[in-house]
This record gives C-alpha cells, sequence and structure tokens, in this order.
C-alpha cells in the first residue's frame, strides 16, 4: 500500500512552509494527491515527491510559478520544456547583462570617490589623464531656474539616446574671465560657464556633432565637496598655484560633477574637480 502523508510531514521533509505548500495546492501547482474518504483529510503520495523535486529545480532556476505549471502540464513534451528553459536563459543574460552594467557604474564611482580621497580634497595636484570624449551643448546662466530645467531636458535626451542615467556634467569656463571675475550683488563669485558638457561612461559610443575629444596629457586637478555656488574659491586656489608655479596652462577649466547629493535638511553638496590641461 501506498504511503501518505500529511501536509506537515511533507512541510519537514521538504523543507518548505505550510504555508507555501497550501499556496501551491490554491493555484493548482501541486495538490496532495490522497484524500481520506473517512475524515476528509487530504495526503501527498510519494509520487509528489517527484513534483516537488521539479518545482525545486525550477525555482532554483528562477522561472515563476506559472511558468513551473506549464513545465508540469506539459512534462511529456521535452519540446515544451526546452522552450521555457530557452526563454529563462535569454531571462537571465539580460539580468546578468543590466547587473554588470550596475556593477560597472558602482566600481566607476568607488574608484572615483577613492581617487578624490587619495589626492586630498581641496588639494592642487597634477594627474594625468588619457583622451576623453564628451557631447557639448551650448547652456549657459548655470545661476538660473531656466538653465536647470533646460538641464533636466537635456539628461532626459541622453538617457533616451544612451541609456545612460549615470552621465557626468562638465562646465567650462575660459582661464581669463576666471581672473577678472567680479562678485555679485550677494556678496557672491559667480562662475561665468561657456558650455555645459556631459561625460558618458567609456564603453557608449559617441555620435554627431556635439563630440569634443578632450586630449591625453597633465592637467592640473582639484577635488572639491561643497556647494556649486562656492565654485570659485576652488578656482582661485588652482589659479594662486598656477601663478604661483609660472605654469603655462592650454584651453579652458573644466568643472566635472562626479556625485550630487542633497541632505535632508535641504542642502545640495558635490563633489567635483576642476582641472586645466598643461
Amino acid at each position: 500500500m501506498e504511503n501518505h502523508f500529511s501536509i506537515g510531514q511533507m512541510s519537514k521533509l521538504h523543507n518548505i512552509s505550510v504555508q507555501t505548500l497550501r499556496h501551491y495546492d490554491k493555484m493548482d501547482l501541486l495538490k496532495p494527491s490522497y484524500t481520506n474518504s473517512s475524515t476528509g483529510y487530504r495526503y501527498y503520495s510519494t509520487r509528489d515527491f517527484l513534483t516537488m523535486d521539479l518545482i525545486k529545480q525550477c525555482k532554483s532556476m528562477g522561472l515563476a510559478l506559472d511558468e513551473i505549471k506549464e513545465v508540469i502540464k506539459n512534462y511529456t513534451s521535452l519540446e515544451s520544456i526546452l522552450d521555457t528553459l530557452s526563454n529563462q536563459r535569454r531571462l537571465v543574460d539580460d539580468k546578468i547583462k543590466e547587473l554588470e552594467s550596475i556593477k560597472y557604474k558602482i566600481n566607476s564611482l568607488e574608484d572615483k570617490i577613492r581617487l578624490s580621497l587619495k589626492n586630498g580634497i581641496n588639494e592642487v595636484f597634477i594627474k594625468h589623464n588619457e583622451e576623453r570624449k564628451f557631447l557639448k551643448y551650448q547652456y549657459t546662466s548655470r545661476y538660473t531656474d531656466e538653465f536647470e530645467l533646460n538641464l533636466r531636458e537635456l539628461l532626459l535626451e541622453i538617457e533616451r539616446t544612451y541609456g545612460d542615467s549615470n552621465a557626468e556634467i562638465v562646465f567650462t569656463t575660459s582661464y581669463y574671465d576666471i581672473n577678472n571675475i567680479n562678485k555679485n550683488a550677494n556678496n557672491i563669485h559667480e562662475v561665468t560657464y561657456n558650455n555645459v558638457m556631459i561625460h558618458l561612461e567609456e564603453e557608449i559610443d559617441y555620435e554627431g556633432n556635439k563630440v569634443i575629444v578632450l586630449p591625453k596629457g597633465d592637467y592640473i586637478t582639484l577635488y572639491f565637496d561643497d556647494q556649486y555656488i562656492n565654485a570659485y574659491k576652488y578656482y582661485k586656489k588652482v589659479i594662486d598655484y598656477i601663478k604661483n608655479n609660472n605654469i603655462k596652462v592650454q584651453g579652458d577649466f573644466y568643472e566635472i560633477y562626479i556625485m550630487t547629493r542633497v541632505g535632508n535638511d535641504g542642502r545640495e553638496k558635490s563633489l567635483g574637480q576642476i582641472e586645466i590641461k598643461i
């Protein structure tokens, strides 16, 4: 005579909760195969063990319960099972690509923060950069709401085109303009910016006439961690370093934002860097 097992026994034998077994029963995934006609109690059989093993195997491969139900329903058709597994493999491949992209972005940001701490915040030094590509846009007047709205639209365009929401925002300003800056009515030094540039991850292919290339070479660099409205004092420190060391510079300043965050108090703070080629 075939042995029968209560739901509690089935739970212990397969290390699965009673609640889960009841859920499987309700969705017709795994129903007890024997009912005692006298008591009305339902029991599992050893044949149900095989179904449970299949359910566990399918779950370990990430199949949803509805998909497992289809596998059980078409258990005699290897072709049907193969189709289900092939579809699951494609989903797993896509997930792996997504996770690899997330991992790359985490590693990239982690490396940049570590590098900033290693070289020191608010310390001027010379850094070698490889060739870098940027997308350039003619946006100025940074200290206005209109600029912020334009920037949001630009970042949405970048995300739609390149699928990248982790872009670095870069501002350019001339060495001459920084040297001749004046305080505004609020006693704040407002930096005049010429362009906004976007730096995407290195594996993304840039296209179009907005692409500009920054050559490899040595750049005077300073990392800062502050509100962007205070950027001028860091430019001033770089300029003092340039003058004190009689260094000749080339081209514009680049103000690159690595990470911006806002605290519970609503105050913004950004990790950024200022650099200019020598």
